[in-house]
């Protein structure tokens, strides 16, 4: 029981140094992009999460906010994503993220993902 407690202390001390020294761990949904590997279509292929998005996010069928919306998706959803392009403001940000889709062509506002600054390292559609 003495060494439980003991490691207990040692975990939280820790953590407190780690908080403290200012090296914050961001949680999953806050990550950027990730290369897909064998869950996705290509391994190359980047995915994505989902994230902060009220009521979930509309799939569209085209990079605005007036297109006809194909699904939701739920906050935590995994996407994969093709290219960027860039459609109606969301938020202040125009950056849309085309999905791989095999029905059909697909988009989603970036703002509402997490892949960070999309334009470093997915090409534009």
């Amino acid at each position: 029981m003495r060494f439980v407690r003991w490691k207990a202390g040692v975990v939280a001390a820790s953590a407190a140094g780690i908080l403290a020294s200012g090296v914050a761990l961001a949680p999953a949904a806050n990550a950027d992009a990730f290369r897909c590997g064998s869950s996705g279509s290509d391994p190359r292929a980047w995915c994505a999460y989902v994230q902060k998005a009220p009521n979930g996010l509309k799939v569209r069928v085209k990079p605005s906010t007036s297109a006809d919306i194909v699904y939701t998706l739920a906050n935590g959803a995994k996407v994969e994503v093709d290219c960027w392009t860039t459609g109606t403001s969301v938020n202040g940000y125009n950056i849309w993220a085309r999905l791989y889709s095999a029905s059909g062509t697909r988009y989603v506002s970036d703002y509402y993902l997490t892949t960070g600054r999309i334009q470093s390292y997915v090409p534009h559609c």
